[in-house]
């Protein structure tokens, strides 16, 4: 459900932040980061014979940024997760609209984890970035069985016996239309999306929660409250917000009759699950202070 990167030698995991209620970062801790040996930050010149957004990590100690805005660095860094990322707080103006292509080099073949300090020490230095990590009451959307106990034919406990694509840790999932006949089943132990439909084999509803609040279109983070234990396997068919006529909520319909239904009508049918409008707490990153980089 989440875009797709254009160009990625190795992805950069998205996570939890490892210390959500932590104090803003000290001088100290700060200076004690590694940092590249060699950095160049330029404002991006589009050019129409390439990508306009690419990312590159190598294990060789070098790192590419073609055409990405600040909440794209930060969120690399410190490895939010996609609402997370949707969550980031006083950022300045300029960063909405200002683009950058970054290259840093490190010594060595230091590993993936060292990068991502070193990508933190990268905006400390060149954008003189400031920021902490706190919990907010925000508006959510709350996971819940619609009748206790029971959920749809879409969703059911996990079997062994069920049909699953084994992948290679970190090697990324095929994508599945919903118009693919017959669809390819889903990815062992997470999830697969397309554009009509998210297959899980062995998954969790904090994992599906996750998920759905990772659309773009989603409004607010998706937190598990059904009170569902265990793993699940299971199918939803929908269409997204943004290609339904009226406005995003429970009650939209799609323009085209034989389309699938909203997410919202979907998991009601389809897994017996409904999307309900609370408040609750979530982790958000807050910018205490940045400034635009000069180009070198």
């Amino acid at each position: 459900m989440a875009a797709a990167i254009a160009a990625l030698a190795v992805p950069l995991i998205l996570g939890a932040l490892t210390a959500p209620r932590r104090q803003a970062q000290s001088s100290a801790a700060i200076a004690e980061r590694p940092k590249f040996e060699v950095i160049s930050v330029k404002p991006h010149k589009p050019d129409t014979s390439g990508p306009e957004y690419m990312l590159t990590m190598t294990q060789r100690g070098r790192l590419l940024y073609t055409g990405v805005k600040l909440d794209t660095l930060i969120s690399s860094a410190y490895q939010l997760k996609p609402a997370q990322a949707r969550l980031i707080s006083g950022m300045p103006k300029w960063a909405a609209s200002q683009v950058f292509d970054v290259e840093a080099r490190a010594p060595g073949d230091p590993p993936h984890e060292q990068m991502l300090l070193m990508l933190q020490s990268l905006l400390a230095d060149r954008f003189k970035l400031a920021i902490h990590p706190e919990t907010r009451q925000l508006p959510v959307y709350a996971l819940v069985l619609m009748k206790a106990g029971r959920t749809g034919s879409q969703l059911q406990p996990h079997s062994d016996a069920a049909e699953c694509l084994k992948l290679a840790p970190g090697q990324p999932a095929p994508t599945s239309d919903f118009g693919v006949i017959p669809p390819p089943p889903p990815v062992c132990g997470r999830f697969m999306s397309g554009a009509h439909r998210i297959a899980g084999n062995n998954v969790t509803m904090e994992m599906l929660a996750e998920d759905l609040g990772a659309a773009p279109s989603m409004d607010r983070p998706v937190v598990d409250r059904t009170g569902l234990s265990g793993s699940f396997d299971l199918t939803l068919e929908y269409t997204p917000r943004e290609q339904l006529d009226s406005q995003p909520g429970p009650d939209a319909s799609a323009s085209d009759p034989s389309a699938p239904p909203s997410v919202f009508t979907a998991l009601q049918e389809q897994l017996g699950l409904k999307l309900e409008p609370q408040t609750g707490p979530v982790d958000v990153l807050v910018v205490d202070h940045v400034e635009q980089p000069s180009p070198n």
